[in-house]
């Protein structure tokens, strides 16, 4: 299911956007006579070479500069999320999983009137909200780690112990889906869990599975964090 698709109301599985061709097309052969033209293009060649190593240099210039930025805003955003972590305090994204705005989307997720608040906890830095519904029951939660690489260690330690699970492409830096209803991302120092197998496999008007609502959840979740939503 395409993230654009899981902002609206449908909770269709998402479809894949083609990749860009990026090849280049070759040109036909061209004869070449030997004469005046074919020494002055062989004279010419050192100084194409030199100019196109020169522009290569500058090339490489912005890449290490490009690079540079990446490795520092990087440094800082885990300097930010270790300060945030010793807090022992739920920052606010992780927060964001038992919001009004969430329980509204929900609702009209399951076609139902209301969804009530949800029961939170925060222990081990880990925020957890379980909604009750008519239907069963669906858990969210975010693990808070001290840095983004432990974030993406977390997430894979998650996903061993799920199982079988599949990649769920365009969700947060990496994502990944079990078939009985479970999805986990990760985005930057926080690992989202949406655990809908405590919910039926036949939700909402449309009469969808679990693993649908949960990625569409999911998908709402980590937009707003990257602040698309």
């Amino acid at each position: 299911m395409d993230v654009v698709r899981a902002h609206g109301q449908s909770l269709r599985p998402r479809g894949r956007a083609p990749a860009a061709d990026g090849s280049l097309r070759r040109n036909g052969r061209h004869r070449c006579t030997p004469g005046r033209a074919g020494l002055a293009g062989l004279i010419a060649v050192p100084l194409v070479l030199t100019g196109c190593a020169s522009h290569a240099g500058a090339s490489a210039t912005s890449t290490a500069a490009s690079t540079t930025a990446s490795v520092t805003h990087a440094t800082t955003a885990d300097t930010a999320a270790a300060i945030q972590y010793a807090s022992n305090r739920p920052p606010a994204p992780a927060q964001m999983i038992c919001s009004d705005e969430l329980r509204g989307k929900l609702a009209d997720a399951l076609a139902v009137a209301s969804v009530p608040a949800p029961h939170a906890t925060w222990a081990e830095h880990v925020q957890t909200c379980t909604y009750t519904v008519p239907m069963g029951r669906l858990i969210l939660s975010v693990t808070v780690t001290p840095r983004s690489a432990a974030a993406k260690q977390q997430l894979a330690a998650m996903r061993g112990a799920l199982g079988r699970t599949q990649p769920e492409p365009g969700l947060g830096e990496q994502a990944y889906s079990t078939e009985s209803g479970t999805v986990i991302a990760v985005k930057d120092n926080m690992v989202l869990r949406v655990d809908a197998t405590g919910l039926p496999d036949d939700l909402g008007r449309t009469h969808e599975q679990r693993t649908d609502l949960a990625r569409i959840i999911a998908a709402e979740i980590v937009s707003c964090w990257a602040g698309t939503s």
